[in-house]
């Protein structure tokens, strides 16, 4: 069986791209987004190290994308999960796109203690 893929995301992108003034507003907010996201890795990696954590932390800022491996084990993705409710994938890959200013400190407390708990 075939089913028609939709026309609808199609016809939003091919309006967006085919508009100078919406394709730069896109480019526009694309540019935040990258700019937020790279802000919230040095802000991960900065307050890792500043928790005394005897570690390089630096591929953190390194990596590129939403999300970023973070090295921790499936044991410390599960401490995560249940005493903080910060959820990881059990390989460590973390959602580096939704840190913001409001819970940044408090991801990066929480990954220190699992770590210095090893």
């Amino acid at each position: 069986n075939y089913s028609n893929p939709p026309t609808h995301g199609a016809a939003i992108v091919a309006t967006v791209l085919n508009s100078p003034k919406l394709r730069q507003m896109w480019e526009d907010e694309l540019a935040q987004m990258r700019e937020r996201i790279k802000s919230m890795r040095h802000g991960l990696k900065e307050k890792l190290a500043a928790a005394g954590i005897s570690h390089d932390f630096s591929f953190i800022e390194a990596q590129r994308g939403m999300f970023s491996y973070s090295g921790l084990t499936a044991d410390q993705v599960a401490k995560l999960q249940e005493q903080d409710a910060i959820y990881a994938l059990s390989t460590g890959r973390i959602c580096v796109a939704a840190l913001n200013s409001k819970n940044i400190d408090r991801v990066a407390q929480a990954i220190a203690r699992v770590l210095m708990s090893k």
